[in-house]
């Protein structure tokens, strides 16, 4: 349980539960309340310009107090990646957790360092664990093929944890992929890990921006709810994700391209087209049914949309407030 207190330390709150960052899902509503519920909320960037991510950091900002993190993602941002960044760090009020999906370029961690902001790289291998820790990062997310959203390994994450310790990383280790419930929290620190990143958990906050219809679905979830497959590359090709089954991840052919839904994206107005890596959100109209809902294997033991304060409550088995992280061990 010694890592407990020195994860959280590192990021900068009270409990080791990180938020994952959920391109579509997780806004600064979400972030701020997952933040003063003492773990650490984190606001997606996906592929936004700067001044966006400029705004989704002060609109998380205003909400809360505590630290939060910011998600970026190396290899979907592309070109966009440094201007991203560099409005980020211009627009932060106090030290941030820049959340990093899959190895940065080598100009990431020195300039978040050199601002004075913590590094957490997301890796689904021993080797790149290996090498983000040597590049610099403060804490690393080992995630799990349990996971839900797009996949960085094809590793089970109880096996993919235990290898990352056993080569003696020197960094805090988080784990990440199918985790709902505090004796599954528990194990992961059992065996090491420094702490828990979840997402799907957090998909059905009331706070997150997923469409009502894709909270009800993965709520109504059962034991083999969920596939890993390529069916949803328009816009982020090259990543086997974890999705709900539906139609298309059934169908014996990729069904043939057509628009499906409607969203709105920073302000604009846009058709999905089936086969879209986009998210159903709170603004999105059509065939919920058809679109990537990201849902890890833990989805078979949600029960319900709640407050994200009670997820985090329900997930380290303490209440939401007022806890030092010192009490986590016991309480798990």
């Amino acid at each position: 349980m010694a890592d407990v207190p020195v994860t959280a330390g590192v990021l900068g709150v009270r409990l080791p539960l990180v938020q994952a960052g959920m391109g579509g899902v997780a806004g600064p509503a979400l972030a701020a309340a997952v933040a003063e519920a003492g773990a650490l909320g984190t606001v997606a960037l996906y592929r936004v310009d700067a001044s966006t991510a400029a705004e989704l950091v002060r609109r998380t900002a205003e909400n809360t107090a505590a630290t939060f993190g910011v998600n970026v993602i190396p290899e979907v941002a592309g070109a966009t990646l440094p201007a991203q960044v560099a409005a980020v760090l211009d627009a932060a009020d106090r030290r941030l957790v820049i959340n990093v999906y899959g190895l940065p370029p080598s100009w990431l961690v020195p300039r978040a360092h050199d601002a004075g902001h913590t590094v957490l790289v997301q890796v689904g291998s021993a080797a790149d664990a290996q090498r983000a820790a040597a590049d610099g990062a403060d804490v690393l997310a080992v995630q799990g093929v349990e996971a839900g959203g797009h996949h960085l390994g094809d590793r089970p994450v109880a096996d993919l944890l235990a290898e990352v310790l056993d080569r003696g990383v020197s960094v805090p280790v988080l784990a990440a992929g199918g985790i709902q419930r505090a004796d599954q929290v528990a194990e992961h620190l059992r065996a090491g890990a420094g702490g828990c990143l979840c997402g799907t958990a957090f998909v059905v906050a009331a706070e997150a921006a997923a469409h009502p219809d894709y909270q009800a679905a993965i709520v109504a979830a059962g034991e083999d709810a969920t596939t890993v497959t390529d069916r949803f590359a328009i816009g982020w090709p090259g990543r086997r994700h974890r999705v709900l089954r539906s139609a298309v991840t059934q169908a014996a052919q990729p069904p043939a391209g057509r628009f499906v839904a409607w969203t709105t994206v920073t302000g604009r107005r846009l058709p999905v087209p089936r086969g879209s890596a986009a998210v159903p959100t709170v603004e999105t109209q059509g065939g919920i049914a058809e679109m990537a809902r990201y849902a890890g294997t833990g989805a078979r033991w949600v029960t319900a949309v709640e407050p994200a304060a009670e997820i985090v409550s329900r997930l380290t088995g303490l209440p939401a407030t007022g806890e030092s992280v010192a009490r986590v061990g016991s309480a798990l």
